[in-house]
């Protein structure tokens, strides 16, 4: 059978996005951050990051990714850009994919990035904020 390689880039880029709250969050934090901006990453004095760096970042993504037998089976590959917002306490929410590559991998990325540990959020003066991320999962069969 042929094997599977599983290439993934992490980089957290600007995105736009809205509020729609993860299972992480109370249905009280919920609507307290719905009310709340969620900032873009140019807009912020300290960008959110996985917590413990882009190293940690891209060693929890090769540990964590599965190459979807679907996706194998029809020989796809590409790059899923999920995007999400990261809160003010580092819990992911409004995790989706608007533009699909292809079903299993849309549903693979989304599940990485739904397994994540909290991250160190956004600042605005010395205050953690909402912030907008992307990341981009490289998908590449070998």
């Amino acid at each position: 059978m042929k094997k599977s390689m599983i290439i993934a880039i992490a980089a957290a880029v600007l995105t736009a996005g809205t509020t729609v709250c993860h299972a992480q969050t109370s249905q009280s934090q919920q609507t307290e951050q719905k009310q709340e901006p969620v900032y873009e990453q140019d807009k912020v004095e300290q960008k959110a990051e996985f917590t413990g760096g882009m190293m940690k970042q891209i060693e929890f993504m090769m540990q964590n990714l599965k190459y979807p037998k679907e996706a194998e089976k029809d020989g796809v590959s590409g790059t899923v850009r999920v995007y999400f917002i990261v809160e003010k306490d580092g819990t992911l929410t409004d995790v989706k994919v608007p533009d699909s590559v292809h079903k299993a991998l849309d549903a693979e990325g989304i599940r990485l990035v739904k397994a994540m540990p909290k991250w160190t959020p956004a600042k605005v003066k010395g205050k953690a904020v909402r912030s907008k991320m992307v990341l981009p999962v490289q998908f590449r069969l070998k």
